[in-house]
């Protein structure tokens, strides 16, 4: 998922503000540098003091929550669609369901190179779906084999979808460690 430029600046600026206004309010309460006595805090308390502060506090609060959720929630990961476009004409259209492909190619992974345990996850990337398949190597393995079996997962998905809608990336991690054993007692 992409985030939009503005990110990152909005977030600094945001916890810089946050940070500032947190050293104000710990200086006013203890008096640390002294510069609270030197302002005519009297208009201040007037504010608060008045019928309506308490409203327009809740208002403000109110606004902040809302837009808060709303920036949390725009930049919530979504969920891979799982449909692709195979073939479409003027009148009709051909879909796959992209998730029955990942278990398959977990199991020509698995066929193919001399791995353990395969794992698979899709993503939506750039309007086409990225499976990404996570094995890890036997320890015998050599590199040749894997690499053999990972150029042919990638043709075979090349040649499926041409259009790119659907992309393989393998990642293969060491050896897997053996569980401790317990060993029996012997009373």
């Amino acid at each position: 998922m992409r985030r939009p430029a503005l990110d990152r600046p909005a977030a600094v600026l945001i916890g810089l503000l946050l940070l500032a206004a947190g050293a104000a309010v710990i200086d006013w309460r203890f008096d640390l540098v002294g510069a609270w006595t030197r302002f005519d805090t009297g208009p201040v308390h007037d504010a608060v003091d008045a019928d309506w502060f308490a409203w327009a506090a809740l208002a403000a609060a109110v606004v902040l929550v809302v837009l808060a959720l709303w920036w949390l929630f725009a930049r919530m990961p979504r969920p891979a669609e799982g449909r692709v476009a195979l073939a479409s004409a003027s009148t009709d259209r051909i879909d796959l369901d992209a998730r029955s492909v990942a278990p398959r190619l977990r199991a020509d992974l698995e066929r193919a190179a001399p791995v353990d345990r395969v794992t698979s996850r899709r993503f939506d990337v750039h309007g086409g779906q990225l499976v990404v398949l996570r094995a890890h190597i036997d320890p015998r393995a050599d590199g040749e084999s894997l690499v053999k079996a990972a150029t042919v997962l990638d043709e075979a998905v090349k040649a499926a979808f041409p259009d790119g809608e659907v992309a393989v990336r393998v990642l293969v991690e060491g050896p897997r460690r053996e569980r401790a054993r317990k060993t029996p007692r012997v009373h």
